[in-house]
């Protein structure tokens, strides 16, 4: 297995690594026909992940699905990382929106992701207060009132990066190299219609300098839903984004991402409760693709 990695490193790159973490998605690249093969190695399986090696647009990539939620894309990323020669981690798929702005097709290209689902469960009746905190009692229905749950607060990650000490950060920044990049994608093209009959009221956008938010949670309630976006201006929420970014961060690669809306996260919307997720994967893909033929012209111009 070295010497077929160690051939697959020497015969092309470096890569870029393109990870996806839902089914749905890679189904979107492989209808696509984007994505060449390697004729000579097209595929290596390493810890029950396939690691697929081949081009888009010319441009060598290695693509791989993670499984769902955060320690699946973690160590997936991490893989990756360490086995080839990787020079940007591209992550595109699926999102619910907690954004009333942005609507079921759009894609959005983050500047920041942040993980939400670490918390510290606070006692009942605590008299400390902060910015960030929930009160399980102000959702209480009919009216607001007190909660055994009482609230919690939403604890910041520790980051381990090459070189640096250990920093804790809630905020993880998408690489403004790569953003920059992908800000010149805003006349993509992305698909608005599921069928001949079928068509989105909205016409979908790629939207640019939004923030998303992980955790392992699939969110379809539209009150915690209102209350990310409030307490954290959070536009998109996913179960994966901010584990490959921090992945990414930890040992110097730059990342991107790329994530379509697929659902309103438990909104009120017309279409909240139809199937759209292999349309939003479309166009999250058709985004990254876009990116990654831009990346690879701008790797070859400073090789050159």
């Amino acid at each position: 297995m070295h010497g077929v990695v160690d051939k697959i490193n020497e015969n092309a790159g470096p890569y870029i690594g393109l990870v996806m973490t839902f089914p749905t998605e890679e189904l979107a690249l492989i209808d696509s026909t984007f994505f060449v093969p390697s004729s000579e190695i097209p595929w290596v399986d390493l810890a029950g992940r396939r690691f697929n090696i081949g081009t888009i647009k010319g441009v060598d990539v290695i693509y791989v699905m993670t499984g769902e939620q955060t320690v699946n894309a973690g160590i997936t990323v991490q893989i990756l990382l360490d086995t080839f020669d990787i020079i940007g981690t591209v992550h595109y798929g699926i999102a619910g929106s907690s954004n009333d702005s942005l609507y079921i097709g759009d894609v959005s290209v983050p500047n920041y992701v942040a993980y939400t689902g670490s918390w510290t469960w606070k006692e009942f009746k605590s008299a400390e207060e902060s910015m960030t905190e929930l009160k399980f009692g102000n959702f209480n229905f009919p009216k607001k009132g007190e909660n055994l749950l009482a609230m919690i607060d939403f604890t910041p990650q520790q980051l381990y990066s090459i070189g640096k000490p250990m920093e804790e950060v809630f905020w993880l920044p998408i690489d403004p190299k790569l953003f920059n990049i992908a800000s010149e994608l805003q006349d993509v093209k992305l698909q608005q219609c599921v069928n001949e009959t079928y068509c989105l009221p909205e016409t979908p956008k790629v939207v640019y300098g939004l923030k998303g938010s992980t955790a392992d949670i699939y969110l379809d309630n539209a009150a915690y839903r209102k209350f990310l976006f409030k307490a954290f201006n959070v536009s998109t929420v996913d179960e994966e984004s901010a584990a490959i970014v921090m992945t990414s961060l930890s040992n110097g690669v730059p990342c991107i991402v790329f994530r379509g809306v697929s659902d309103y996260a438990g909104g009120e919307g017309l279409l909240s409760a139809t199937s759209l997720t292999y349309l939003a994967a479309m166009n999250a893909l058709s985004v990254a693709v876009e990116f990654i033929g831009l990346f690879g012209e701008e790797v070859a111009i400073h090789d050159h």
